[in-house]
């Protein structure tokens, strides 16, 4: 039997070679902007009644003496409404980039599949969709790191409660293969819902729920090859991220340099100001060297997913193309 997993990865290098070539700056941009999200897709109290000051003959430190843990304990009494504002402001950022990344996967589908490239039309036309990925990813993330911190609970609750350590700390070891398959069924879950739901959601118009209860019957009656997307992928993405890695240090070198000897040469404000274009720079080289990963990687799930079952196949006409096939 053969299996689409194995067969399909020269198949997407000559369609991304086809998709990307001849280069087109603005193109790239674009597809840059798109690949930077979806390249991506996260206490007790302080014991300041124990503290002893390094130096002095007391129990009671007296004020300024010490490393200052009262002094910080009442800033942040004082400041506490400013810290939790700051909080609050960067988890409604981290949650508008998430929406923007879901929805930028419908937008990077299309493009493979209509060969177009739009970020604001796109962004319009598949924002439902979207907001349904962001929230299934939202949800499940949840309740994945409530189990998580459930069976975490069970190890670290006795300890904090004062029953001992040895007793909880072998049903740590005995829930380690819990830990190990909670991880990987998480992982497997989210990568399918992006490889496979959203195209499918795409294609049909469906919800994520909708678009997994369809993939189910095609994950059922071809199960070996999406073990061996599983298996392959991950050294794939181990190998493309090795060479992302050291493609990115190099490019990293090159930028920080000026900035290193700007800040040598005239001082933290030069450097300092020379830093934040450096920052853009090294950001929009970032999505640069993502656009081939990203789009390779998506043109491979999108063959697999179309080999095994043709009808959920969303680019035919590249298909085609790079295998020579001609339509009946």
């Amino acid at each position: 039997m053969a299996l689409h997993a194995v067969d399909d990865l020269s198949d997407a290098y000559r369609a991304t070679k086809s998709f990307l070539l001849p280069v087109e700056w603005g193109r790239w941009l674009r597809l840059a902007l798109l690949s930077l999200f979806v390249a991506g897709s996260s206490g007790g109290g302080t014991p300041t009644s124990n503290f002893q000051a390094p130096f002095g003959t007391g129990t009671d430190p007296s004020p300024g003496t010490g490393p200052g843990m009262d002094q910080f304990g009442e800033f942040v009494g004082q400041e506490l409404f400013l810290i939790v504002g700051i909080a609050a402001v960067l988890f409604v950022i981290a949650l508008v980039l998430q929406w923007f990344a879901a929805v930028f996967e419908f937008s990077f589908l299309e493009a493979l599949r209509t060969d177009e490239v739009h970020v604001r039309r796109y962004t319009s036309q598949f924002s439902g969709l979207g907001t349904r990925l962001f929230a299934f990813r939202l949800v499940f993330g949840l309740l994945t790191l409530l189990a998580v911190g459930g069976l975490a609970l069970l190890i670290v609750g006795p300890m904090l409660l004062g029953v001992g350590v040895a007793a909880p700390l072998l049903l740590g070891v005995l829930l380690v293969p819990i830990f190990i398959v909670l991880g990987i069924v998480a992982g497997i879950v989210y990568v399918f819902t992006t490889a496979f739901v959203a195209p499918i959601m795409l294609m049909e118009d469906r919800g994520v729920l909708s678009g997994w209860k369809r993939f189910w019957g095609v994950f059922k009656s071809a199960w070996q090859d999406f073990l061996v997307y599983v298996l392959v992928g991950l050294f794939l993405m181990i190998a493309i991220g090795i060479i992302v890695g050291i493609v990115m240090a190099i490019i990293g070198v090159a930028i920080a340099l000026p900035v290193v000897v700007a800040f040598l040469v005239g001082g933290p404000l030069l450097g300092g100001l020379l830093a934040i274009p450096a920052v853009i720079v090294a950001v929009v080289v970032y999505g640069i060297v993502q656009v081939p990963v990203q789009t390779y990687l998506r043109h491979w799930s999108l063959l697999v997913l179309g080999d095994v079952e043709p009808d959920l196949d969303l680019i035919p006409d590249r298909r085609e193309s790079v295998r020579g096939e001609t339509t009946s």
